[in-house]
């Protein structure tokens, strides 16, 4: 878990490459990867031997007046100066001068210097962009050398999106282009890479292999600073490893060999790198790897024992003393990126040590550092540090300042915040999640105790707007892509409608608090269950809700209810609520509410339920029901090893019935009929009755054709198509949707289909419900929202009325799986 002390620390990457790391600063240090430094950075001479281009002074205006190469001077010197955005933007201008020149080769470099200052920025996605753009006009120069360069770097940048085999691809092309050309040097660099790639891959013996080769071949051709890179990763992989003594010895040799360096920001990287590396070696002697649950993360830091201290006590003192040597060297070279790194990771230290002026301190530096680059995805990380501080130190106020620019500095970074440690890909708990329960908890505190209402109501809307931030980042975190800032331009506006309540529940280690939002404005409701017990109890309940054979899911039903339910119900009937929209997180994205109990009755007897990963990516707008018909699919026979289903005939026949429009059953639906159909469709409904997986990642999601398995990816470019025409679909339906039990990350890819796909609602299961039912479900869903009067929740809900009415499907199991996803109305 994380604790309140530690941060969330970009990883300064050994080639001045700032690669942002979802990591604890005083747990995780990083793989540093080389992606080529000196043949990306200064370009290449004859034979491929690096040109390094010379510093000019800074000069913004007049760029029309420079010359191409003076631009990519110009980039150079910023780049080395930390500010990567500046510097792309040089390389940028180069970029566009060579083309206008037709210089076809210095035009690809320049892109390709470009694309590292991009990734240095962070910005991974627009480098990957950029790169592939560069590989197209080397292939066009023949340049095998370049090309070579280019596949190398696209590695890291796959490895960084947590695309390893890709990456591994990418680099093993790269490394047999650079061998063919006899290129040792360039060899060299691939080998550090490709060794990252592996360790990424979990495959830490064979990544120990390629970093000694690479930093032999770097000894080779007298490359003093990748050979000192290579000495760390090996050092890195041999911890992974858990060859700890081994890896203590590596560290301490490639100290020395780091320090025998001349300065540089590449000294001041590797020294920050081994400093993190011996805070791992530190964690994993006294107490093991943390991990990094939300629900912990408010928890204090349990104290290390006399023994531990003193096991680990030296490594500790190493890690600092390569922390002031790396802010010295930066110091003294003007690199103020590193200053900023080493001054927070400093103030890291300092805070683990309970030495909290010297951490707040130190914090500060690194924050006025940072903003001095224009650096977000540092400053959030120190001013988060900082507003920690100052929170143990009881000064509430500036700590919920701190804490509010933390949040407003991470959100232009992306999705990329959660890249980084040694190019893995974290999950969001593992990344930024503590910042935001840290400052939900802090501000839902100070709210409890404001007296005025129009207080109360500011500080509420604070917490509502950083849980729909917080939200929106996990699911940005999950696909890997713009969906969320697309889902934003489309959402519409509004008052939420009488009858309406939206539901935030907000679990804390301590507590679970209920923010409520309707017409009336918000509310705060204090549950007193710990946050490990709801956990535990909605674990419980998900896995004996399916077992059809019993009851005995219904002592957590009614336990959740309790908590979730039961807080609200006397307002609720007081302002006349007939409809929930719930907003859950974590583990209650994997249960269906509708299933909640009360002793009597189970809630969807009470209220329509829908859910949302956030209102901000919710069109709230009224069901369009006169445009479009329905497009209905579904696979029946046994196909790419997954079953027969006869079923599901019955449902695609229903849904025709009542909608008409197009039916594509079994070889009929495949990949391109579904996309020619969606092109000729009028923006209406799309249901699918095939089989479906939600994983853990969106590479692991797909739905079932006859011909293949459509990746999420792939569906969502073809409902966009819908998007080009300004006609988002209207509803899009996955009969037999299934999710892992106790798999809360596939539960947000779940809850995110609407917004991945551009339907403004999506009905899916939350697991694949008896066969016999669902068509008489899905078919009474439909008839229901022929009504003009009935919402998509109040047909949802009375779908599973009537299931649950008849005998024999009274059981949740069979009606209670199906969740309305976004839109309600």
């Amino acid at each position: 878990m994380l604790h309140p002390d530690e941060s969330v620390i970009p990883v300064v990457e050994h080639s001045g490459i700032a690669r942002k790391a979802a990591r604890p600063a005083t747990v995780r240090a990083c793989l540093i990867g080389v992606g080529v430094s000196a043949v990306l950075l200064f370009g290449m001479g004859e034979g491929g031997v690096p040109v390094f281009a010379q510093s000019s002074p800074n000069g913004l205006d007049n760029v029309g007046a420079r010359s191409a190469d003076q631009e990519m001077k110009y980039g150079t010197a910023r780049y080395h100066e930390g500010a990567f955005a500046q510097a792309a933007v040089h390389w940028m201008n180069a970029a566009l001068k060579y083309e206008e020149g037709g210089h076809v080769k210095a035009q690809c470099q320049a892109l390709i210097n470009m694309a590292h200052a991009l990734q240095s920025e962070g910005q991974i996605r627009r480098a990957q962009r950029t790169l592939q753009a560069a590989l197209k006009l080397s292939e066009q120069t023949g340049d095998r050398l370049l090309t070579a360069t280019i596949l190398a770097q696209l590695g890291t940048t796959s490895q960084l999106m947590g695309k390893y085999e890709l990456a591994t691809e990418h680099l093993t092309k790269a490394l047999g282009l650079a061998r063919e050309e006899t290129k040792p040097a360039l060899v060299a660099t691939v080998l550090n890479d490709l060794g990252n790639a592996l360790a990424a891959r979990g495959q830490f013996a064979e990544a120990i292999d390629v970093y000694e080769e690479s930093r032999s071949l770097a000894v080779d051709t007298k490359q003093p600073e990748l050979s000192a890179t290579a000495h760390i990763n090996g050092a890195m992989a041999l911890l992974q490893n858990q060859q700890s003594a081994d890896a203590q010895r590596q560290f301490d040799r490639a100290l020395a060999e780091t320090q025998s360096l001349q300065d540089s920001p590449i000294k001041a990287s590797g020294l920050l790198t081994i400093g993190l590396g011996y805070q791992d070696l530190h964690a994993a002697l006294v107490s093991g790897p943390l991990s990094g649950m939300k629900q912990e993360a408010g928890n204090a830091r349990s104290r290390e024992t006399g023994a531990s201290a003193q096991v680990g006590g030296n490594l500790l003192r190493q890690s600092s003393e390569a922390f002031v040597a790396a802010g010295e060297v930066a110091t003294r070279v003007g690199d103020t990126r590193g200053q900023s790194y080493a001054w927070g990771y400093l103030g890291a230290l300092r805070e683990r040590e309970r030495l909290p002026e010297e951490a707040l301190a130190y914090s500060r530096k690194a924050s006025l550092a940072a903003q001095r680059l224009n650096a977000p995805e540092a400053l959030y990380q120190w001013q988060w540090q900082t507003a920690r501080l100052l929170r143990a130190a009881g000064q509430e106020e500036e700590a919920l300042a701190a804490y509010q620019r933390a949040v407003v500095n991470l959100k232009p970074i992306g999705h990329e915040f959660s890249v980084g440690y040694q190019g893995r890909h974290h999950s969001f708990n593992e990344s930024v999640a503590p910042l935001f329960v840290e400052y939900e908890d802090a501000l839902l505190r100070r709210a409890s105790t404001v007296a005025s209402p129009e207080g109360k109501q500011q500080l509420l809307v604070q917490v509502r707007d950083t849980v729909e931030t917080a939200h929106a980042a996990e699911l940005q975190d999950y696909f890997q892509d713009d969906c969320v800032a697309t889902a934003k331009t489309h959402r519409g506006t509004g008052m939420l409608p009488a009858g309406t309540a939206v539901v935030y529940p907000v679990s804390l280690p301590d507590r679970l608090e209920l923010l409520v939002e309707t017409s009336a404005g918000l509310k705060q409701y204090g549950v007193p269950v710990h946050a490990d017990v709801l956990t535990n109890e909605v674990r419980n309940f998900r896995r004996l809700v399916q077992d059809r054979r019993s009851e005995n899911f219904l002592p957590s039903a009614q336990a959740l209810y309790g908590w979730l339910i039961a807080p609200l119900q006397q307002d609720f009937a007081a302002s006349g609520i007939t409809t929930l929209v719930m907003i859950p997180e974590g583990p209650l994205r994997t249960i269906p509410i509708a299933a909640l109990h009360d002793g009597r009755e189970f809630v969807v007897n009470k209220y329509a339920v829908a859910v949302s990963p956030a209102m901000e990516l919710t069109d709230s707008g009224p069901l369009q029901r006169t445009r479009g018909s329905a497009l209905s699919l579904g696979v029946t026979d046994s196909v790419l090893g997954f079953p027969a289903k006869p079923g599901r005939g019955e449902e695609v026949h229903a849904v025709n019935a009542l909608y008409g429009g197009t039916s594509l059953l079994n070889n009929q639906f495949s990949t391109p009929s579904l996309e020619q159909e969606i092109r000729n469709s009028g923006g209406g409904i799309v249901h699918v009755a095939s089989h479906t997986e939600v994983g853990n990642n969106a590479e692991k999601s797909f739905l079932l054709a006859y011909d293949e398995k459509i990746s999420m990816d792939r569906l969502a470019q073809m409902v966009g198509l819908l998007q080009e025409r300004n006609q988002p679909l209207e509803l899009l339906t996955l009969s037999a949707c299934e999710t892992a039990v106790g798999d809360d990350r596939a539960a947000l890819g779940l809850s995110g289909i609407a917004v991945k796909t551009g339907a403004r609602s999506a009905l899916a299961s939350l697991w694949v419900a008896e066969e016999q039912v669902v068509p008489e479900l899905v078919k009474e869903f439909y008839r229901q929202l022929q009504d003009p009067t009935v919402s998509k929740a109040i047909a949802l809900q009375r779908a599973q009325q009537k299931i649950l009415s008849q005998r024999g499907t009274s059981h949740p199991s069979f009606w209670s799986a199906f969740l309305l996803i976004n839109n309600w109305m």
